[in-house]
């Protein structure tokens, strides 16, 4: 199932999220906003380390992987990942 999430959440920059997912696991994830992760090339490796993350798992395992990676970010955080994803499967599924 595509979801597509559009928010800006408490303490972020506007979240863009592009997701397939399929019993609750991420396929495939873009990631996109108003927001800055230095390294950048390291936000675009974390971006593709999320899939086979689980839905509930999302801004936990994205949290991990800034402090593994040592990826700084500015105007995204973990838990607005979620507030995203979650606003837009509420919204999918009414």
């Amino acid at each position: 199932m595509k979801i597509e999430g559009v928010g800006k959440p408490e303490g972020c920059k506007l979240i863009r999220i592009s997701a397939e997912i399929e019993n609750k696991v991420i396929m495939s994830i873009q990631i996109r906003g108003d927001f800055f992760a230095s390294p950048e090339e390291g936000f675009d490796a974390i971006e593709k380390k999320l899939p086979g993350t689980k839905t509930v798992d999302l801004g936990k395992r994205f949290n991990e992987l800034l402090t593994e990676d040592q990826v700084e970010v500015f105007g995204i955080s973990g838990e607005g990942l979620d507030a995203v994803l979650r606003d837009a499967r509420e919204i999918l599924h009414g």
